[in-house]
């Protein structure tokens, strides 16, 4: 059986503010303006725009790679 793997942003896309995975809730949650996500990064309550940003995941050679785009501090989600 292969193994799949999801990556996503640790960032609210509310603020921007670093969101936390809540194990026994399988939810991520942002302490800042209580934001909360689903574990496929869609949106559950709050105040964000928009679900998790995902990332692109690929399993090579037994080696898992995130692809990830470098985005300016300047940026606003």
């Amino acid at each position: 059986s292969e193994t799949s793997f999801i990556a996503f942003s640790a960032n609210c896309t509310h603020l921007g503010c670093p969101v936390r995975w809540m194990e026994g809730a399988e939810l991520f949650l942002c302490p800042c303006h209580g934001g909360v996500y689903y574990k496929d990064g869609n949106v559950a309550a709050g105040p964000p725009p928009r679900p998790l940003f995902r990332y692109d995941v690929r399993i090579k050679n037994g080696e898992v790679k995130i692809n990830s785009v470098v985005v300016p501090i300047s940026t606003t989600l």
